[in-house]
């Protein structure tokens, strides 16, 4: 082949590279033009749901097409009447592949129990942006305790993409425009009728958040995570262990930090703000020493009492109630006959070696207390309740902590309602600021302290000085008067508080049968939610009911006693 034949043939093979090149460019401009998100999702099979035997029929649908994904796209709407909230008037689910429930409860004189039941179902995940508010408005509205809600901001972060609102995220991701006109979004959800443009509207915003959450699970192949996950397959099957921490807890903005880099070097990023974030709302709370000594506590014939720490040890002897008999690990043996032994599984969790490390997933580089039975409600306890309470007393990572602290949140809500026991808000709140007092203080802690290190302005000056007169009705400032002025409280006390843990404790004793049975529910609920790996060996939700039983049996336990946590004597003996 000639020189010339060789350059026609490089020019037809650069024609052809360039044709390729240029048509793949095409092909992608195409795939990544904005499109409207009607025209997008024009696939969608829409159900409008108002009656029970529709509900049956959409919701078995529903629950066969998420099966694949476990998870399901989620939404609510309701009316607002000059700036008040109605009652949720329409709950939207979709799954994946287009299939959209439009469930009007407005219309349905009770929320369906099937209905109910998928809601509830902690198997399958409802995915949207802030579906906790959505949850926390269909308790308020019908009792439905939605379960397993995900915020999908949560996995954009965890995926590397900016975790922005719905729209905006749709626009990124999927490249379509949503329909966020003030008119539909503030429209009659109530109406005899929805038009086209709503039930369009109400679908794709509950199938473009399950769209999303399907896209950035499958995007975890191409992240970090990847060496774990060697096909998609795979990673489905590890949803819950990629969800589990985010699941029920609401996504806070200031708690991230733009996607810059890669999501391995964001979460480090992360967990440390949120652990310095815990630090400042539970001063020394935080420890990366051990809390834990695992001292030795034995009877004076030598039988183990109990494990405890070396400050409580030493106690005993400093106080001559007890001897040392080996240092390391430090053991100390008592001098009197203690006023009982240990006694079955309930004895021996007491003699256990007590690990440093986070019960739910076993780390152990920090951790912080945890009172699985809060504290709101213990304190309310009468003091037979209140003794060996480090029963519920674990440790949590600092992420844990803050999980299940989210995750508490609704259980306080669930007893407030069931137990006519409101939580507190700003107008019930135990004190309440006095803006009056507070007005008085600041302008007599401005007159004492400001007008030394600054010229006040003559102005200024007799402003606060006429604030101060005025409340004392006095013609003249003195120091003594500034100094009474500058302690004034600034808070009042509010006669209309009433304890939310007080009531809560009161209804059981009453009505609940009993408080071993709300010690029980918080044990039961922290076993649920935290699913922990690692708790202590003979840890039981039943505990203080086998210990009082043996105080029983002993006679060290009275009738009176029995009667102030709401038992009744007969039926234990």
């Amino acid at each position: 082949m000639n020189n010339y034949s060789k350059i026609k043939l490089y020019i037809a093979s650069a024609g052809i590279l360039l044709g390729c090149a240029g048509t793949t460019y095409l092909f992608w401009r195409y795939k990544r033009r904005l499109r409207d998100a009607a025209d997008a999702f024009n696939y969608l099979t829409i159900k409008t749901v108002c009656s029970e035997n529709e509900c049956k029929e959409v919701i078995e649908e529903l629950q066969r097409r998420c099966s694949t994904f476990r998870s399901i796209g989620f939404d609510c709407e309701w009316v607002s009447d000059h700036g008040s909230r109605r009652p949720v008037a329409l709950v939207q689910l979709s799954s994946y592949d287009g299939y959209c429930g439009l469930f009007r409860l407005s219309k349905l004189a009770t929320v369906p129990s099937s209905l109910k039941e998928l809601l509830e179902d902690k198997h399958i995940y409802k995915v949207g942006v802030s579906p906790m508010d959505d949850a926390k408005y269909l308790f308020q509205d019908y009792n439905v305790a939605l379960k397993s809600t995900l915020d999908i901001r949560h996995i954009a972060h965890l995926c590397g993409q900016h975790p922005g609102g719905l729209a905006a995220m749709a626009k990124a991701t999927l490249q379509v425009i949503m329909d966020k006109s003030w008119r539909i979004r503030c429209s009659d959800w109530e109406a005899d009728e929805l038009t086209d443009r709503q039930t369009k509207y109400a679908s794709v915003d509950a199938h473009i958040a399950i769209k999303m959450f399907v896209n950035f699970i499958n995007m975890l192949d191409r992240s970090p995570w990847s060496f774990m996950f060697r096909n998609r397959t795979v990673v489905w099957n590890q949803l819950d262990k990629i969800c589990w921490e985010y699941v029920d807890v609401q996504y806070k903005q200031k708690n991230n930090v733009k996607a810059k880099c890669d999501a391995k070097t964001e979460n480090n990023q992360l967990t440390a703000k949120k652990e310095a974030s815990l630090s400042k709302r539970y001063s020394n709370a935080i420890r990366s020493k051990p809390l834990y000594h695992n001292s030795f506590l034995q009877a004076p014939d030598g039988e183990l009492l109990c494990s405890c720490d070396n400050k409580k040890a030493l106690w005993y002897v400093e106080k001559a109630l007890a001897d040392v008999v080996v240092e390391e690990p430090l053991t100390v043996r008592l001098r009197f006959e203690p006023s009982g032994r240990s006694v079955g599984d309930v004895g021996k969790f007491y003699q256990l070696v007590k690990e440093n490390k986070c019960v739910v997933c076993g780390a152990t580089n920090s951790y912080i207390r945890k009172n699985v039975v809060p504290r709101e409600y213990r304190k309310c306890f009468p003091e037979i309740m209140k003794e060996h309470s480090s029963h519920d007393v674990v440790l949590l990572c600092a992420r844990c902590h803050r999980r299940s602290d989210a995750l508490d949140q609704r259980a306080r809500a669930a007893l407030a309602q069931r137990c006519l026991a409101p939580l507190a808000r700003s107008d019930t709140a135990r004190y309440l600021a006095d803006a009056q007092g507070k007005k008085i203080r600041y302008a007599a802690r401005a007159l004492l302290y400001q007008s030394k290190k600054h010229n006040l302005p003559e102005t200024r000056r007799k402003e606060l000085e006429r604030i101060v007169l005025e409340h004392f009705n006095q013609e003249m400032i003195t120091e003594e008067l500034l100094q009474e002025a500058a302690e004034i409280p600034a808070f009042i006390e509010n006669s209309s508080y009433e304890s939310h843990g007080l009531k809560v404790v009161e209804w059981y004793l009453e009505h609940g049968g009993g408080l071993l049975r709300l010690e029980e529910i918080w044990r039961e609920h922290f076993l649920d939610t935290m699913r922990p790996k690692h708790m202590p060996e003979l840890w039981s939700v039943k505990h203080n009911e086998e210990r009082l039983r043996v105080k029983l049996k002993e006679g060290r336990l009275s009738e009176e006693q029995l009667k102030s946590i709401g038992i009744c004597a007969s039926r234990w003996l």
